[in-house]
């Protein structure tokens, strides 16, 4: 429910009617630099939500931009796990607005406060959908940037998905950063950055990469997977994994002090845990997972609901998975000692020769070694040669 501060700070949209296609309902979210209604297509009659930006920041060139790029990002990913945009424009009294899909559920971040620590399969279920549509986002060229539980939507969904009554979606892409915008024909693609300048840490803390914190890094992949990892440590524990009062402890606990064991602050954690953690929020990006999918199988593995297990860390055996080489084709490698038709086509052509000298020979000596004229006998019949052994005494 929304309380009576954010209603009052909210522009007061109920009734109008955007584009003469959508009607504007109730409020139903707030945030810094927008508002969020209920709305309903007047011919159609669809539930949608439509996203305003504030008054206040309809002006402001950097708003407005970050505003556009969440529409672009969302828009661009083709995934059930990301919540879907229908339009984008700006009403006539210029405010900015997208059009979204109408969702129901609860966020991550709402379901951790509800419940405290979930079940480590329904864990490893959340992650796993979520990296879906990181991967679609990764893939597209999108970092999303401010990945957190408040942006991992549980959908009430009518059809079970995976055994779960919602299915994940990821939302608001608004600082989102797009690597590459597409080009357009017979020009070169040209580099997007996101709404801020270079060097501006913008985020989350308690769930940034250290590289973002201490440096204010250019974000990339591998910053969205440390942020994904410290969302699956909140809803295994039900704590933030680096908690602090002001930012400055926030980036100490980041950057500086040991990881957390996650079985510290819940020891019904599955064994495997920590040592998952500590790899997904590795300080150096090379020892993180590279990938979402990588990320969630291993995490699969941990909570019982895949094939592999990762290590504990007082484990000394790991498992290790022979993976082809990048850009390598199965079908480009010859099989082992494969013989190729030339080389065939001798070696049977020698087995045959070898085979008629061989016969050659035989006859050769078989008519060397028997005199002219002279006849072989026949073999006497069984019954007239002499016996090879003495015969059982009669009795």
């Amino acid at each position: 429910m929304l309380d009576a501060a954010s209603k009052s700070d909210a522009p007061d949209l109920e009734g109008r009617i955007i584009e003469d296609k959508y009607r504007v309902q109730r409020l139903i979210g707030t945030g810094g630099m927008g508002t969020v209604w209920e709305g309903v297509h007047t011919t159609l009659g669809t539930r949608v939500a439509i996203k305003f930006i504030r008054p206040q920041f309809a002006s402001q060139a950097e708003a407005r931009a970050r505003f556009e790029i969440e529409a672009r990002a969302a828009a661009k990913l083709k995934t059930k796990h990301a919540c879907l945009v229908y339009d984008y424009g700006v009403s006539l009294d210029g405010l900015p607005y997208i059009v979204m899909e109408y969702l129901e559920g609860e966020s991550l971040s709402d379901a951790i406060i509800d419940r405290g620590p979930l079940p480590a399969q329904e864990v490893g279920q959340i992650i796993a959908q979520a990296a879906r549509a990181l991967t679609k986002a990764h893939t597209a060229g999108i970092v999303h940037r401010d990945l957190k539980p408040d942006n991992i939507f549980l959908a009430r969904s009518d059809e079970p998905v995976e055994g779960l009554p919602y299915v994940v979606k990821l939302v608001d892409f608004g600082i989102a950063k797009i690597m590459e915008e597409p080009a357009k024909p017979g020009e070169l693609g040209r580099p997007m950055g996101g709404p801020t300048r270079e060097g501006t840490v913008i985020g989350t803390p308690n769930f940034m990469a250290p590289e973002q914190l201490a440096m204010g890094g250019a974000p990339g992949p591998l910053t969205d997977l440390w942020s994904l990892g410290a969302c699956t440590f909140a809803a295994m524990t039900g704590r933030l994994p680096f908690e602090g009062d002001v930012l400055g402890d926030i980036v100490l606990k980041v950057c500086a002090s040991p990881i957390p064991a996650p079985s510290k602050v819940n020891p019904g954690a599955p064994p495997g845990f920590d040592a998952w953690f500590a790899r997904a929020c590795s300080r150096d990006p090379g020892k993180r997972f590279q990938t979402a999918d990588e990320l969630a199988q291993a995490l699969a593995g941990v909570c019982g609901i895949g094939r592999i297990r990762m290590a504990t860390l007082d484990e000394d055996q790991v498992q290790y998975v022979l993976r082809p080489v990048a850009g390598a084709e199965t079908s480009d490698l010859p099989s082992p000692n494969a013989m190729s038709p030339r080389t065939a086509l001798l070696a049977g052509l020698v087995l045959g020769i070898a085979m008629m000298v061989g016969l050659l020979g035989f006859l050769a000596w078989r008519e060397h070694d028997m005199p002219t004229g002279e006849q072989v006998s026949p073999s006497p019949p069984l019954s007239d040669r002499p016996p090879s052994v003495s015969p059982l005494p009669s009795r």
